[in-house]
């Protein structure tokens, strides 16, 4: 029985698809924070650092290249951010803006941890920022991004800008480089 054969019915409460979403993405949270922590544990800061990022930025290639491909399937020029929200595979669901500095599931977590291991901090600012401005960059070719705020570090909600970008219209990314596989 393929899922073609199983037909999704009925509706879900709202309160209940939030608390799904957000149990989803604190599992996540903690996957991050025990992969930073084993390869700091192993590696050391900078050589932790250097891992991290390549695996988000090749998670966020991978990412953007399946939200391009959707974007251009449903006829969008996939070259803004209106396209990139369009299509973006995040349940926004669990990210509740009214919530505050506990909008995002995932600074809960981040947060918990970074009172008992500081050096982590970095690591939860890198995610975000690593990850963002990839996927865009990759999305729409000619885009950047900067966080301006994040609730990591402090304040009621996340910020950001996009630009455009000579460096990412030239094929350049801000965090990597694609690897040839």
């Amino acid at each position: 029985m393929g899922k073609e054969a199983y037909e999704i019915t009925g509706t879900v409460d709202k309160k209940l698809m939030v608390d799904q979403v957000r149990k989803a993405a604190r599992q996540f949270a903690m996957q991050y924070f025990h992969f930073c922590k084993t390869l700091y544990e192993r590696f050391g800061l900078e050589t932790a650092k250097d891992l991290v990022r390549q695996t988000v930025f090749e998670l966020a290639v991978d990412r953007s290249d399946r939200i391009r491909e959707k974007s251009l399937a449903n006829g969008r020029n996939a070259d803004s951010v209106e396209d990139f929200m369009a299509d973006i595979d995040l349940p926004f669901e669990g990210w509740i803006k009214e919530w505050g500095e506990d909008h995002c599931p995932y600074a809960v977590i981040w947060r918990g941890y970074i009172k008992d291991y500081p050096w982590f901090k970095e690591f939860a600012l890198y995610y975000c920022d690593v990850i963002d401005t990839t996927t865009i960059e990759n999305f729409s070719k000619h885009l950047s991004h900067r966080i301006t705020g994040n609730v990591i570090s402090e304040g009621t909600k996340c910020t950001r800008e996009y630009f455009e970008s000579d460096f990412v219209k030239k094929g350049g990314y801000t965090y990597g480089s694609k690897r040839a596989d």
